[in-house]
């Protein structure tokens, strides 16, 4: 009978973490960058925290302009075309959390972000990552929507 119920348990967890996942498509390569803007990739591969899906904010350090990106799902990504400039990317539940970077003309460039745990919800968390990095890890991503 233990088994059963543990058996049961865990499909039911395997069905929670399917269901939290990204549904896009799935991440095919960078695009190609402009001599008058850059990507910005942020991309989530961690299902902890999975049912914790905050608005990630693009704000314009120099005019003050705040863009909401959409939120991130467990293995999903979403990219942001900006102008070269400074940016803070972040993101607030229970805590606030968030990322700066100096953006340059024709590059790409990478967050990483997950959830760590926190009181009563889970906390937003940003890393800048290098390109390595993130082609090894962006790669099994699809676009969260």
């Amino acid at each position: 009978m233990q088994k059963v119920i543990k058996a049961l348990i865990l499909m039911i967890a395997a069905l929670v973490l399917v269901g939290c996942s990204a549904k896009g498509p799935q991440f095919n390569g960078f695009k190609r960058a402009t001599a008058n803007s850059s990507n910005v990739y942020i991309y989530r591969t961690s299902y902890l925290g999975g049912a914790v899906v905050p608005d990630i904010h693009q704000t314009n350090l120099a005019t003050k302009s705040d863009k909401v990106l959409g939120g991130i799902k467990p293995n999903g990504y979403i990219v942001s075309t900006v102008t070269p400039g400074s940016y803070k990317f972040w993101a607030k539940t229970e805590a606030q959390n968030e990322v700066n970077l100096q953006v340059e003309p024709n590059q790409n460039y990478c967050i990483k972000h997950y959830i760590s745990l926190g009181i009563l919800v889970g906390h937003p968390q940003f890393e800048k990552v290098d390109m390595q990095t993130c082609q090894n890890e962006i790669k099994h991503t699809h676009l969260s929507k």
